[in-house]
C-alpha cells in the first residue's frame, strides 16, 4: 500500500479508471450511467487502500428527520417494519423517510448523496450495504441503527435475527411430517446479502443431521438455476410463481417448498394450485416473516415469526436516545464502551398451507382439473 494520504488518483489507478469517475461515483452525480461492474471496482479499490472521502453534510441535530434506508418493498417485511417505525418516529415527534436502493449499489450511494443535501438526525440501515465504505462514513457522521440477520455485523448498535434459527425451525417441523425432499426458493445468491445462504446451510444442516443427503434433499431453487435465460428476473410473488412452477414441471418430486419470504410464497402457492394440485394434500408450503397477507384466510400459510413491527419500533426508540444523547463517534472520551446488541428469537406459526407428506409422490397423482 502506498504510503501517506490515500488520493481519489490512488484509487482510480487501483481500480482502472479515471479519478472523474472515481469522484462522480463516490458523490452519487451521475453515478447511475454507469455499470454496477464498474462501481464494484471502485468501491472494493477503496476498501483495499483505506480512502474516504468526508463529504460536508448537515448537523446531526439540526432537524428531527430520521432516514431508513430499505433493499426492496417487494417483501412486505420491510413494509410492515417501516410502517411501524414511521408511527413510532411520530410519537416521539420525528418524520422517517425511507428509500428504496434494490440492493444496487449505485442507488445506495445516491441516496447518501440526497440526504446530505438536508438535515437529518439519525439513519437506519435494513439490511448491510453493498457499499461498504459508505455505510462507515455514514457511521462517522451520524446516530446509526442496524436491523439485519445475526453474526453480519458485531462492532454497532444492532437488533438481530437469527436466520439460521428460521431454517432449523422449518426443517425440524417438516422432517416431522415427513418431508423428506423440499426445494427452497430464494432470490439471486451472488449478492453480500448471506440472509439467504445461511437459512439453506441450515436447512440442510438439520437434514443431514436426520440422516439425509442435504444436497438431494433440500434443493436450492434461484433465478440462476430455474431462469438463467431472463436477465433481469422479477421479485417476491412473481419469483415464487415463476421459480415454482420450473420445479412442478421439471418432476423433481419434491413434497414441500420453502420460500425465503411469503410473498414468494404464495407465489409457490398460486403455482401448485394452477398446476392443478392441492395444498397441503399434495405439496405443503412454508413462507418466513410471518407478514399481514400469510394470516389471510384464503391463504393461511405457515410462516415463521420475526417481529418486524416489534424491531422496527425498538430500532426508533433506541436510535432516537442516542440523537437526543448527543452520542456520536466524535465523543471518544466520555463515551463508555459497549454497544446495544438485541436478538429477537423466530417462532414458527403453524397454519393451513402444511400438513404431512402424500403416501404417493405428486407427479404420480391425478391433477384437479385433470
Amino acid at each position: 500500500m502506498k504510503k501517506g494520504k490515500v488520493t481519489a488518483k490512488d484509487v482510480a489507478a487501483r481500480a482502472g479508471v479515471s479519478p472523474t469517475t472515481v469522484s462522480m461515483i463516490l458523490s452519487g452525480k451521475n453515478s447511475s450511467k454507469f455499470p454496477e461492474k464498474t462501481i464494484h471496482k471502485v468501491i472494493e479499490a477503496c476498501n483495499e487502500l483505506g480512502y474516504t472521502r468526508m463529504g460536508s453534510t448537515a448537523s446531526a441535530y439540526d432537524d428531527n428527520v430520521l432516514v431508513a434506508i430499505a433493499p426492496t418493498y417487494s417483501n412486505l417485511y420491510y413494509v410492515h417494519m417501516v410502517d411501524a417505525m414511521q408511527h413510532r418516529a411520530k410519537e416521539l415527534g420525528y418524520s422517517l423517510l425511507t428509500f428504496n436502493t434494490f440492493r444496487e449499489m449505485s442507488q445506495e450511494t445516491r441516496i447518501i448523496q440526497i440526504c446530505n443535501q438536508f438535515p437529518f438526525a439519525g439513519v437506519f440501515f435494513l439490511y448491510p450495504l453493498e457499499n461498504i465504505l459508505l455505510m462507515q462514513q455514514v457511521e462517522w457522521l451520524k446516530p446509526v441503527m442496524h436491523i439485519y440477520d445475526k453474526g453480519i455485523l458485531n462492532d454497532a448498535d444492532i437488533l438481530e435475527v437469527d436466520g439460521a434459527r428460521v431454517g432449523s425451525l422449518i426443517a425440524e417441523y417438516l422432517i416431522d411430517l415427513g418431508h423428506e425432499k423440499i426445494a427452497f426458493l430464494s432470490s439471486t445468491f451472488n449478492t453480500k446479502q448471506v440472509t439467504r445462504i445461511r437459512r439453506l446451510d441450515s436447512l440442510r444442516a438439520v437434514y443431514e443431521k436426520s440422516g439425509f443427503d442435504s444436497s438431494r434433499s433440500v434443493l436450492a431453487c434461484t433465478p440462476e438455476t430455474e431462469l438463467p435465460e431472463i436477465k433481469v428476473p422479477p421479485e417476491g410473488y412473481e419469483l415464487g410463481y415463476m421459480l415454482t412452477k420450473k420445479i412442478l414441471e421439471r418432476n423433481e418430486n419434491v413434497t414441500a417448498f420453502v420460500a425465503i419470504n411469503d410473498m414468494m410464497a404464495v407465489g409457490a402457492m398460486d403455482a401448485i394450485i394452477d398446476a392443478g394440485y392441492k395444498i397441503p394434500a399434495d405439496f405443503s408450503v412454508c413462507g418466513c416473516d410471518n407478514t399481514s397477507i400469510s394470516k389471510y384466510r384464503g391463504i393461511s400459510l405457515t410462516s415463521v415469526e420475526s417481529y418486524a413491527k416489534q424491531t422496527g419500533q425498538k430500532a426508533v426508540d433506541i436510535l432516537v436516545r442516542k440523537i437526543e444523547g448527543k452520542v456520536s463517534h466524535f465523543d471518544f472520551e466520555d463515551r463508555p464502551d459497549g454497544i446495544t446488541r438485541i436478538e429477537y428469537y423466530p417462532k414458527l406459526i403453524i397454519r393451513k398451507s402444511t400438513g404431512p407428506r402424500a403416501k404417493k409422490s405428486p407427479s404420480l397423482l391425478p391433477k384437479v382439473n385433470e
